[in-house]
């Protein structure tokens, strides 16, 4: 009886394998972003605590694979080359009109 399964090396592309991993964990952040409103990838306006304005780009700072409940306030954000965390949103608007 085999306890462990086997990991097939030589069948399809390595390369292949990674797009579809990197497409994954994007497709996981954009859902991530969504479930918290936030308008990543769109011209937002972001007010951070101590009355600190950002216009720009909502981004992610790096692909999640998976979000843990406890750990959502520190969510790595950036706008425009300016990082922060979720937890330091006072207020995020969307500015675009593709709504």
């Amino acid at each position: 009886m085999q306890l462990q399964g086997e990991l097939n090396f030589d069948s399809g592309s390595g390369q292949d394998g990674y797009n579809k991993w990197v497409a994954v964990r994007q497709l996981t952040a954009h859902k991530a972003a969504e479930k918290l409103n936030l308008p990543v990838e769109h011209p937002t306006e972001v007010w951070l605590r101590g009355g600190i304005r950002l216009h720009g780009t909502l981004r992610l700072t790096r692909d999640l694979l998976f979000i843990e409940e406890e750990r959502i306030r520190s969510l790595p954000l950036e706008v425009d080359g300016v990082s922060f965390t979720f937890a330091e949103i006072e207020s995020c608007v969307r500015l675009d009109e593709d709504l």
